[in-house]
């Protein structure tokens, strides 16, 4: 069984079967441009970084997509301020999902359920 094929075009997400049928789904999250992504250990999904809209608050622009185009969760932001947004992404060796935030904090978020795990001020 093949995986889905994730990639990013124009700023959209572009979700292919892996097959030569064509894509299986095509469009930007939560009508956000897409700025990063990081295939799961797993294959079977991925997450993707959102440019999040200027001025907005809070905005939990980090998402676990299915290969459906469907959001699985949202990240879990650190509750340090009114204001904040996630700012970079990475995976560790483990898989677990590494994030930096506006707010200046570098957190570890459940790979499973986007939950903070740790936090950790980095400014």
């Amino acid at each position: 069984m093949s995986h889905p094929v994730f990639s990013v075009r124009d700023g959209a997400l572009a979700i292919s079967s892996g097959a030569q049928t064509g894509f299986a789904w095509q469009g930007c999250p939560d009508g956000l441009r897409v700025v990063d992504l990081r295939v799961a250990v797993q294959g079977d999904s991925a997450f993707i970084l959102l440019d999040p809209p200027r001025g907005t608050g809070r905005v939990p622009n980090l998402v676990r997509v299915a290969a459906t185009g469907s959001v699985i969760w949202r990240g879990e932001l650190p509750d340090t301020s009114a204001t904040d947004s996630f700012v970079s992404l990475e995976l560790d060796v483990e898989g677990d999902v590494i994030a930096g935030t506006w707010s200046g904090y570098r957190v570890r978020l459940d790979p499973d359920t986007g939950r903070c795990l740790d936090k950790e001020f980095t400014k």
